[in-house]
């Protein structure tokens, strides 16, 4: 681990980056009740943000995941965490990756082993009141989060730092090797660097990373809840069998025009054709584009079940499914694995955008075939292997999907399960580099 920051074009780029934030302090406060007026976790705890709250257990371990991706991604490794009995502090930034946090763990925070927090905002009073209120045994930080006053600040005081499950992306390596590399240089403090392949790894050791180890992706590892996969049989079991189920997930409102057009289309083709038409599953990303995304099915004449108001508790319909039914529109969190069980076939969002895509892996676990755009920069891993694999196809525009989709099947079930056994085992890898570290 190097010393940050040690260059004074580092010391400078932070003073800076506190007096923007210092500077813009309304506007973080006008951010987190504006959101608050959908997702009303934004609006609770709001001492926490600035290293308020109550105190948890000295030495407890802290796992830091931004929000709900990366907390579902965490799971079999605060699992594993928790059966070796330690005490847990789980940070978020997003309503969506506290309330899957309090959700996937209920058990462990009522039993005072696993507590929740919201990480402190990017203020240096703040995180020095949270690890002083705290007194964490480490810091370990999910995916790719570099806030450099968290990380300043945590080596100011001496507290070990780790970045699970670490990825580089190349578009975001290509820019950081290229100038005064002030991000390049963030990377340096940690205390260990647990990557997701060695191609990212070699990215981190390029920086001047000290400590960088392979462990692989915890989402290959990730539970699948029986519940829905029980409720996703029994709603398939409604749907005439002839029909193929295409499901849309983790879409973004700019990817809308692009892909209800290929809905449509493919409702429309085979109705002339006088064919069983396909039964859509559409999932946007963001509860906050649930309202806008339905209106735009609903304009296109794509006729859903909607999953808020016509499924019950248990997943399933509250009335016989209508003849005209075109599919059902996924306006949930949490449920995703029931909307892959439910489909033949699946498309991951925010790749026609250059957003760079979202998890692939949950689709393939249930044995589905799954087809991208053309942006994939966010999971170059497992993207690139699954790509060399054969279980995921990457195409380059929506008319690419229409025929991908109209005419050609997907990968195998063997390769599906062969590639799933090739990259598994990602939590004992980071139990034991956290061990050698002396972490654990």
């Amino acid at each position: 681990m190097k010393r940050y920051p040690a260059r004074l074009i580092d010391r400078l780029a932070l003073l800076l980056w506190d007096i923007a934030w210092h500077a813009g302090l309304p506007l973080v406060l006008l951010y987190l009740w504006h959101r608050g007026r959908k997702e009303p976790l934004y609006r609770q705890h709001m001492a926490e943000r600035f290293g308020g709250g109550a105190a948890v257990p000295a030495g407890a371990i802290w796992i830091h995941g931004v929000s709900l991706g990366e907390m579902r991604a965490a799971r079999p490794l605060i699992e594993a965490l928790l059966k070796r009995g330690e005490q847990v502090l789980i940070t978020n930034i997003t309503a969506a990756g506290r309330a899957e946090t309090l959700k996937l763990f209920a058990d462990a925070i009522k039993q005072g082993q696993l507590h929740v927090r919201w990480c402190p905002a990017e203020y240096a009073w703040a995180i020095r009141r949270f690890l002083d209120k705290h007194k964490p045994r480490f810091g370990m930080i999910m995916e790719i989060e570099l806030w450099p006053r968290l990380i300043a600040t945590c080596h100011a005081k001496g507290l070990p730092l780790v970045q699970a499950q670490a990825q580089y992306p190349n578009k975001s390596f290509a820019r950081d090797t290229k100038g005064l590399q002030i991000r390049a240089h963030v990377v340096r403090a940690f205390d260990l660097i647990m990557a997701k392949s060695e191609r990212h790894a070699e990215r981190f050791r390029q920086l001047g990373a000290q400590n960088v180890q392979v462990m692989g992706e915890l989402r290959f590892e990730q539970p699948i809840p029986p519940d829905h996969l029980q409720a996703a049989k029994t709603l398939r079991a409604q749907i005439a069998p002839e029909r193929q189920v295409f499901c849309l997930a983790s879409t973004a409102p700019d990817e809308d025009a692009l892909l209800i057009p290929v809905l449509r289309k493919l409702l429309d083709e085979a109705n002339q054709a006088g064919k069983p038409r396909p039964f859509i599953v559409y999932v946007p990303r963001h509860p906050k584009d649930f309202v806008a995304t339905g209106a735009r099915l609903q304009a296109a004449g794509v006729n859903m079940l909607q999953r808020s108001t016509d499924l019950d508790d248990a997943l399933s319909p509250k009335a016989p499914l209508a003849e005209n039914l075109d599919g059902l529109f996924g306006d949930s969190l949490g449920e995703i694995n029931f909307y892959f069980a439910l489909s033949d076939r699946v498309f991951i969002g925010d790749s026609f955008n250059d957003e760079g895509s979202h998890n692939i892996i949950e689709p393939l676990s249930l044995g589905k075939p799954v087809v991208v755009g053309p942006s994939i920069w966010g999971i170059e891993y497992p993207a690139l292997e699954a790509l060399e694999a054969g279980v995921l196809v990457k195409l380059e525009t929506p008319d690419q999907l229409f025929e991908h989709w109209s005419r050609e099947n997907g990968a195998t079930g063997k390769q599906i399960t062969d590639f799933l056994t090739q990259h598994g085992g990602a939590t004992q890898k980071a139990l034991h580099h956290l061990s050698n570290a002396g972490l654990l």
